[in-house]
């Protein structure tokens, strides 16, 4: 969509594809792709398991036929499930650091503005939602746009299955694809509230087909649904003439088209979809971890449902005319309490023959099934399975031969989570240009408030405005620190300093407090400083603090002194004035003062004293 004011003038210059070549790069990565996903769905269909989802119609029938349960055991959502529950585990926040010495303040204001992004839009959410798609379907994406109301910057997954790109892109972090972009069906009311201004074009597009004649018996290839009044509409980004560009467009008309609204950090045209695919073949085609577990897994499931059949089952052996009927003989020698009705000896004239060893070597074969299942992906030390007892460090390098294989995984997934804050913070610079107070939630305990792009007044000397805290001026680098699996080894260390602590080795108490996984250890540490400080220091500082005290006791005490005699004298004075009215025959007779009372609110017959120097 357009957010900015001079988008008229950029689309003056803009000169982009038309609509039959837009349409001729969606049919083509649809048609190119179209095996892959077919692929990349039963990979997710293996995962889920609905309905079990691992058996074809026809196995199903076979199995009900022989009277069996459809057992599975769904060992690939357990092996991606750790994965994904690893990827939340091992969360971390971008940080910023500076290229120059003079842009520290710089990095520590972008790595809040980044902290502040990553909250407000959930990216942490979205970004294991991503990852899951690509462990299943083989592709992530997300797009890191401006919400033109609210100015938030949002960083959305986009659904793997919505992606189309360039049939052409070798690359798993697609840096060389020529276009990319995603679909998505809208009603007909929805897509006109997005653009308004096209509702002549998007009613039209309801009776409309991107299809041909070699194409339209496909429902991806649809553009519409009269029945629902619903459209389909692409968002494409593709590059034309050295510059990345946009197209919201139907089956039927080009709604918005432009030159990208969004600029990178050297301030050229970018793509705001970011792609990050598992593995790619030589045919560039995307698939995830599932892929390699889809053999081992189907073999498990057969073997498991041929260990219950042979154990079932009894083969017989009969001389001609044992049995009146064989087939009913078979089905009664199947339950389990059948009765076989035979005219001769058994064991001359028929008997059972023995699959002992079929069944034996079926369960062998089951068995190096699931091995070759689990050692596929996360090992069993890994995922804390067989490793009681064991040290801290014999779990840690059974976790790590266990992540070797899937190194490659997450790499790739750290390298996308990358590109996203680097686009957070190329949109933060971009659209953020105007006095803003971000709420950074970085302090357990509380949060604070940054100030960015501060008006501080104009430059007496150049005569431009002085900005503080200015985005769009800083110069940094984003990082995502790795965050390594140290829990064990940390424990084991603690455990070890305890002992040695115990057995009287003297070790001070703030390494312990290092050593240890407490949540709150600089705080601690730091109020353990604090009562560790020097006892003389503290022995001068209470007797400081006990003469203060005595002085401020012998102020009080000359006070209150000087207060009663004060009374005193006043007192004197007013029986004085008494005995002298009496004498005069003057009626007036003041109460005698209370003493401890103050002068100020000391009564009279004829009402309160009024303040000093309003008489009455």
């Amino acid at each position: 969509m357009a957010m900015m004011d001079d988008a008229a003038m950029v689309e003056e210059e803009y000169q982009g594809k038309p609509l039959d070549q837009l349409k001729t790069m969606f049919r083509s990565a649809e048609e190119t792709h179209q095996p892959a996903r077919e692929l990349s769905r039963r990979d997710v269909d293996w995962y889920d398991n609905f309905s079990d989802s691992q058996w074809s119609d026809e196995e199903k029938r076979v199995l009900r036929d022989r009277g069996q349960p459809v057992v599975t055991s769904n060992r690939i959502k357990r092996k991606v499930n750790f994965l994904l529950g690893y990827e939340q585990r091992g969360r971390t926040d971008p940080k910023a650091y500076p290229r120059n010495p003079q842009d520290e303040s710089a990095a520590k204001v972008a790595t809040d503005v980044l902290d502040y992004i990553e909250h407000q839009s959930r990216f942490d959410r979205e970004a294991s939602n991503a990852f899951k798609d690509m462990c299943l379907m083989g592709i992530e994406a997300a797009e890191v746009v401006i919400d033109p109301e609210t100015a938030d910057i949002k960083a959305s997954r986009i659904d793997g299955f919505k992606v189309y790109y360039d049939p052409r892109s070798r690359e798993g972090d697609f840096s060389d694809a020529r276009y990319i972009g995603y679909s998505d069906w809208h009603d007909l009311e929805e897509a006109v509230e997005l653009f308004p201004e096209a509702q002549e074009e998007l009613e039209a597009s309801v009776d409309s087909s991107v299809a041909d004649d070699d194409y339209d018996d496909k429902p991806e290839s649809l553009w519409c649904s009269p029945e629902r009044q619903r459209v389909r509409i692409a968002v494409c980004y593709y590059k034309h003439r050295g510059q990345w560009c946009y197209a919201y467009h139907t089956g039927s008309a080009i709604l918005e088209e432009g030159v990208s609204l969004y600029l990178d950090e050297k301030g050229q045209p970018a793509c705001p979809i970011i792609a990050q695919s598992a593995y790619v073949t030589r045919d560039n085609e995307r698939y995830g971890v599932v892929r390699d577990m889809i053999g081992p897994q189907s073999e498990t499931n057969y073997r498991r449902s041929m260990s219950l059949f042979l154990l079932k089952s009894k083969r017989m052996w009969a001389r001609q005319g044992v049995f009146q009927s064989p087939q009913k003989a078979k089905q009664e020698a199947a339950k389990a309490n059948g009765l076989v009705m035979a005219e001769g000896t058994f064991g001359q004239d028929w008997g059972f023959l023995g699959n002992e060893a079929e069944t034996s070597g079926n369960f062998e074969l089951l068995q190096e099934a699931k091995a070759e299942l689990d050692i596929q992906g996360p090992n069993a030390g890994l995922q804390g399975r067989g490793v009681e007892g064991q040290s801290g460090r014999a779990i840690i390098a059974q976790q790590n031969a266990g992540l070797a294989e899937e190194n490659a995984l997450f790499d790739a997934h750290n390298d996308f989570k990358l590109r996203c804050y680097q686009a957070m913070w190329a949109r933060a610079k971009q659209f953020w240009t105007e006095e803003k107070y971000i709420r950074v939630t970085d302090d357990e305990q509380a949060f604070r408030f940054m100030h960015v792009n501060v008006f501080a007044g104009i430059d007496p000397i150049t005569g431009q405005p002085i900005v503080q805290n200015a985005l769009a001026r800083m110069d940094v680098d984003i990082i995502i620190d790795t965050a390594l699996d140290t829990i064990s080894l940390q424990h084991e260390q603690f455990e070890q300093l305890s002992q040695m602590a115990q057995a009287g080795l003297p070790i001070p108490p703030d390494i312990l407090i290092m050593a240890s996984q407490l949540t709150d250890k600089q705080q601690i540490l730091e109020r353990l400083q604090q009562a560790q400080q020097n006892p003389m220091a503290q022995a001068e500082m209470q007797l400081k603090m006990a003469g203060e005290q005595a002085d401020v006791e012998e102020t009080q005490a000359k006070t209150e002194k000087y207060r009663a005699e004060t009374i005193k004298t006043k007192a004197e004075t007013i029986g004085t004035a008494v005995d002298a009215a009496q004498k005069t025959g003057d009626m007036m007779t003041p109460r005698a003062p209370d003493p401890g009372q103050p002068l100020d609110q000391m009564r009279t017959s004829n009402g309160p004293m009024p303040p000093p120097g309003l008489g009455r």
